[in-house]
């Protein structure tokens, strides 16, 4: 994929969209860094758009954060809005 810039509902949805493809769901998660880099290959200046973007998701709980913040994983009580979501986003799932 080339890098592009997106608008923040599409850089989340591309964060949910990762974490779905982990597996990342309750207590299996992912590192923060692998993702960060993963989201860097599609996402324009990501660094300072995936944090912010990744903290608006924490603060709707649709993603929740373990380990001081180092890893992350999707809230499973969301599931259903997660998969919609995704869909609506024209992802694969």
């Amino acid at each position: 994929m080339v890098k592009s810039k997106q608008t923040d509902l599409e850089i989340q949805d591309q964060i949910l969209y990762y974490l779905w493809q982990e597996g990342a769901w309750g207590e299996d998660y992912t590192n923060y860094d692998k993702m960060k880099r993963r989201i860097g290959t599609v996402v324009k200046n990501n660094g300072k758009n995936t944090d912010k973007q990744l903290k608006k998701l924490v603060n709707d709980r649709l993603v929740m954060n373990k380990k001081q913040g180092r890893t992350y994983s999707l809230n499973h009580l969301y599931r259903n809005t997660i998969e919609e979501r995704l869909i609506k986003a024209e992802f694969l799932i």
